[in-house]
């Protein structure tokens, strides 16, 4: 993919989430349009300087039109030249993202699907060693866990105990992120990252030397014991 500036059209893009190619046009800081093409469904999304700005899809507009554009499994996009639109779409993409993965949990949990062709059936990644397996039994025990994620240093997906892919590629982004923003700040490293959602579930991550840690936690869940209880359960790991 070759471009000279942020309005030039640049073609397919291939071999990357959507997800994960969202949060690439915001770190670049791009200004363009992204045609999302699904089936015989297709939409936009609009980005200036790196905000996300707006998004179209069949009758949707803003969040509800990305929500809709991220649910779809495998779409092809293209790259084209930066429109003008209103700015309709305020929340942090990274919000959005993280958003858009438990609507899909959710909707997954409750028996429903996304219509969309040609959609692969997933299945999830198993743990590989008894080390793992053993993490993920103690992690069982904690109360108010209502899902767990967990992933190697490189940020690839060991195993999950939800049906939503789409998670591990968020903590691995917040991750990132946080590393960046260290840097810039000389800051000391990161114990934890805590992020509260609409629904009053907690998403915590906890970087480790070993293993990346995210739990999906039900509302009302105190972290503190959440907290305990893992650094007790990695102990005995």
């Amino acid at each position: 993919m070759a471009q000279s500036d942020n309005t030039q059209t640049v073609g397919h893009v291939g071999g990357i989430s959507l997800a994960s190619f969202l949060q690439m046009l915001e770190q670049e800081r791009k200004s363009c349009t992204l045609n999302v093409i699904a089936g015989k469904v297709n939409g936009n999304i609009f980005f200036k300087d790196g905000n996300l700005i707006d998004s179209e899809c069949e009758e949707f507009v803003g969040q509800e039109a990305l929500y809709t554009l991220l649910s779809f499994e495998n779409p092809t996009f293209m790259v084209t030249d930066a429109k003008q639109r209103l700015h309709r779409i305020t929340q942090p993409l990274a919000h959005l993202l993280l958003q858009a993965a438990t609507r899909i949990d959710e909707n997954s949990s409750q028996g429903g699907t996304t219509e969309h062709p040609d959609k692969p059936e997933k299945t999830l990644p198993a743990p590989v060693n008894s080390a793992t397996q053993r993490l993920v039994e103690n992690i069982l025990k904690i109360p108010k866990v209502k899902h767990y994620y967990l992933l190697n240093k490189q940020g690839k997906l060991v195993t999950q105990s939800s049906s939503n892919q789409k998670i591990g590629d968020f903590i691995a982004y917040c991750l990132m992120s946080g590393i960046q923003i260290r840097k810039s700040l000389n800051a000391l490293g990161m114990h934890r990252i805590q992020l509260n959602l609409e629904t009053e579930e907690v998403l915590l991550i906890t970087p480790g030397a070993g293993m990346i840690i995210g739990l999906l936690l039900e509302e009302h869940a105190s972290i503190q014991d959440v907290t305990t209880r893992l650094r007790s359960a990695l102990i005995d790991t």
